[in-house]
């Protein structure tokens, strides 16, 4: 039967839109699976079996026969770089298989600049130093050779490095004299101090001193790409994790959401930094405005340097501000050291009450807590700390996709089994969700989620032997952590991340049912219709 709470209320409104013959896997616990919903406004009103769900139309309510297939929640990709995505879509790709050596990546980009207008820049994304066949970065030198005539910035496939041209490292007014910032790195010749060309954690600095690099309409192109690609995937919603996000950010995502460049819904988080000009415009934690939400304050903690950056006392500070302004945080946390030392401020600053998690306040009903972003290396010391802390975790089941036979090269062997470990978060009873970091990888929910499962990687290997069981999650679980999750993590889930009466009618619908088909298969499922606020924004039946 169907949700009739709603279904009373609304049954005499205009139901615009009902699916009907659907598989629905609702992510609610008191209405698992249905076979048909019902939609007025932005909402459902009504979740249940198709017969019954039939009545509450009209003449004027479109009816979709969804033929049997899947019906699940929009996913929610809780930790992302939308721009950063945008110039992954445009830019010239440096990844190792299209640039398995230094020479290759002067080619690609000799061919780029060739297109390019004189002083325009050319960049690239993807490239591996790993997997360069010199196992090394690219330098100035290799950068000057390949376009002497074009500023040229490289970024890492990690997202945590750079390699620029002298043109480039001039314009962006890095000289031998320059000082290493904050948490970052200029590497440097040995013998004359020249930096070389690799920048390391640098990436928002480049970007404020060089500003935009883009015209506004290739810009704006480029963001319309990746909403078509999100919707393609049927991501309804992103969390904007930018750790240089602040008033304008804001007012850009405002601006493409008003113009129907983006089509989803966008929670933007707010660099430490940029916490005051943030709460000065008045956007507090929470504030919603469109499609578009403020979310957690971001801190970026790295061990790039050798040592913590920010500090212990420094991260406490930053952890404590953004908590007097009503922000709870969400720390980036790679490595095992960053993860304790974030898990251990979290723990200190805001002791959670015996046997309950860290909640920093009310947001419409629903309590938010502190996050850590990533907790790639999650050995079983560091998720204790975790734990304890009573944070969140969001990490990246994705990178175990694509990045897996790099991590068997080049990983410590006894590290690779505690690898971005969902498994050993689940049973440690520590909330976690599921994103994707893109442009780091590709957004695509599905490959991450059959990693999630299997724990294979995209060569159909196993990560590691040893703890694989422990790692891997059911596939209920893994969709619950890529939709209800991803809601919990921002404090929206009453509004969504499940198929319920009275939530935002975000849902996809998609080619295979996941907990029916073989494991092997969940990496290809595709969407077929992406529905967003109870509007097909993407596909067809």
């Amino acid at each position: 039967m169907p949700q009739n709470c709603f279904a009373r209320i609304y049954s005499r409104m205009d139901v615009s839109i009902v699916l009907v013959n659907a598989n629905v896997l609702t992510m609610d616990t008191s209405l698992p699976r249905a076979e048909a919903v019902a939609v007025a406004g932005e909402r459902f009103v009504a979740v249940g079996l198709s017969e019954d769900i039939l009545r509450l139309s009209n003449a004027r309510t479109r009816v979709i026969d969804c033929q049997g297939l899947t019906l699940l929640p929009g996913f929610n990709d809780a930790h992302c770089h939308l721009p950063g995505l945008a110039r992954r879509l445009q830019d010239l790709d440096c990844g190792p298989q299209y640039a398995p050596s230094i020479a290759a990546l002067q080619a690609l980009i000799r061919q780029r600049s060739i297109s390019r207008p004189p002083g325009s820049w050319v960049r690239g994304f993807g490239y591996d130093d790993l997997q360069l066949a010199e196992g090394r970065h690219p330098d100035r030198h290799d950068l000057d050779v390949a376009s002497p005539g074009h500023p040229v910035w490289l970024e890492h496939h990690s997202g945590h490095a750079s390699a620029l041209n002298s043109r480039a490292l001039e314009l962006a007014d890095i000289r031998v004299d320059t000082p290493d910032p904050p948490g970052g790195i200029i590497e440097r010749d040995l013998a004359t101090g020249e930096p070389t060309g690799t920048l390391l954690e640098m990436q928002a600095l480049l970007r404020r001193r060089l500003g935009s690099i883009r015209d506004p309409r290739e810009f704006r192109d480029g963001m319309k790409a990746v909403d078509r690609l999100l919707l393609s995937y049927g991501i309804t919603s992103v969390q904007d994790a930018g750790a240089d996000n602040g008033v304008e950010r804001w007012q850009t995502f405002n601006s493409l959401l008003q113009d129907g460049v983006l089509s989803g819904r966008i929670t933007m988080f707010a660099g430490i930094e940029r916490l005051g000009e943030v709460a000065n415009a008045g956007l507090g934690f929470g504030e919603s405005r469109n499609r578009l939400r403020v979310g957690h304050a971001k801190i970026m903690l790295t061990l790039t340097a050798g040592s913590l950056s920010p500090s212990r006392a420094e991260l406490t500070e930053m952890v404590g501000e953004a908590h007097r302004r009503g922000f709870p945080v969400a720390i980036h946390c790679i490595e095992e050291e960053a993860i304790a030392a974030a898990a251990q401020v979290l723990a200190d600053v805001h002791p959670p009450p015996e046997g309950e998690g860290v909640l920093l306040g009310d947001h419409e009903g629903v309590l938010v807590g502190d996050r850590i972003e990533h907790c790639a290396e999650g050995t079983p010391a560091a998720l204790e700390l975790v734990g304890q802390s009573g944070a969140m975790v969001v990490t990246q089941p994705g990178f175990i996709f694509h990045n897996g036979p790099s991590y068997r090269r080049n990983a410590q062997r006894l590290l690779l089994p505690h690898l971005y470990p969902a498994g050993a978060l689940l049973r440690a009873g520590i909330p976690t969700a599921f994103s994707s970091d893109a442009p780091v990888i590709d957004p695509n929910p599905w490959p991450a989620i059959y990693s999630a499962v299997t724990r294979l990687t995209s060569d159909g290997r196993p990560l590691s032997s040893g703890l694989a069981d422990i790692q891997q999650v059911s596939v209920a679980e893994a969709l619950r952590m890529y939709t209800l999750a991803g809601a919990q993590a921002e404090g929206t889930s009453s509004e969504k991340g499940a198929i319920a009466a009275g939530k935002l009618a975000d849902m996809v619908l998609v080619d295979a049912n996941p907990l029916a088909v073989d494991s092997e298969r969940l990496q290809s499922v595709k969407a077929v219709m992406t529905i967003t606020g109870g509007e097909v924004v993407w596909g067809q039946v």
